[in-house]
């Protein structure tokens, strides 16, 4: 409990910091790599704080309790590979991505991404993101604990397991539609939207399985963290690269087709097991 209340409590002071930020002077801060506002580092040492001290408690609990809250660390060794997966299939993504883009334009997306991955600044980001995550947990942990351990399974039961997810992942999109219009994207909203729609439904796949398989929120949460990251990483660690992006319509029918690694997991048999047991049920 005590752990939830510092989930709340960092929550409730972040906004606070973001209706302060309309009304009080703002600083850009240069850190060498891209201008940050001090809002965004005030921000960044609350959720620090807080994930430190409600990593802590969560940790110092007791297996009991972590057990009943949905908290334990389930299927460990299962749970790194599926977030290992995870990360290859997202990398396969934007080489897909890619390959569609150069195949169109004539262009070399490809033999820039290759080139990312192993530059040395890149390395060094993605050292500090495989850290930062128990400093940043909350933010994931909060959103993940309320879709994937609270409302999946209730959807699930309610409309099934393939339909519940994937009606899970529109909600999921929904949920997205002020930051699309308001940040991400501000001139193509709509279309960032749509993309989101795609996007949400394909994460909701696989998050949905790697859920039921390992019940293991904990590895849902961090394949969330890479999935908000790995844009900045590739960036050379600029998060402001996330704001005004510019989305057209002909690059939805390419998001639909990189997302298909992980739209395939819907066919996955974990998703027709609640089928087969109710097969068996009747039979008995």
């Amino acid at each position: 409990m005590a752990g939830y209340i510092t989930v709340l409590v960092t929550a409730a002071i972040m906004m606070v910091l973001a209706i302060l930020s309309v009304f009080l002077p703002e600083v850009m801060i240069d850190n060498g790599i891209t201008e940050y506002s001090n809002w965004n580092i005030y921000s960044q040492y609350v959720l620090m704080a807080g994930s430190f001290v409600a990593y802590i408690l969560f940790w110092v609990c007791g297996k009991e309790k972590r057990a009943n809250a949905g908290l334990s660390r389930n299927k460990v060794k299962l749970s790194i590979l599926l977030v290992i997966l995870f990360f290859v299939l997202y990398l396969l993504r934007f080489v897909i991505a890619g390959l569609l883009y150069d195949a169109i334009s004539g262009g070399s997306n490809v033999e820039s991404l290759s080139g990312s991955l192993i530059d040395p600044a890149i390395i060094r980001v993605l050292i500090a993101l495989a850290i930062n995550f128990p400093l940043t947990f909350i933010a994931f942990m909060g959103e993940e604990y309320g879709w994937r351990y609270y409302l999946q399974p209730i959807m699930q039961k309610k409309f099934g397991l393939r339909l519940g997810v994937l009606l899970l992942g529109l909600v999921w999109a929904v949920w997205h539609i002020f930051v699309d219009y308001l940040f991400y994207a501000k001139e193509t909203g709509l279309q960032m939207f749509v993309s989101q729609i795609i996007t949400c439904v394909a994460m909701a796949i696989f998050f949905g399985y790697a859920f039921m398989k390992t019940e293991n929120i904990w590895a849902i949460s961090i394949m969330h963290y890479i999935n908000n990251n790995m844009i900045a990483v590739f960036a050379g660690g600029d998060a402001n690269v996330l704001q005004n992006q510019t989305v057209t319509w002909g690059m939805l029918p390419i998001m639909l087709v990189q997302n298909i690694l992980f739209f395939l997991f819907i066919l996955a048999p974990v998703y027709g097991k609640l089928r087969k047991d109710k097969e068996e049920q009747k039979t008995a």
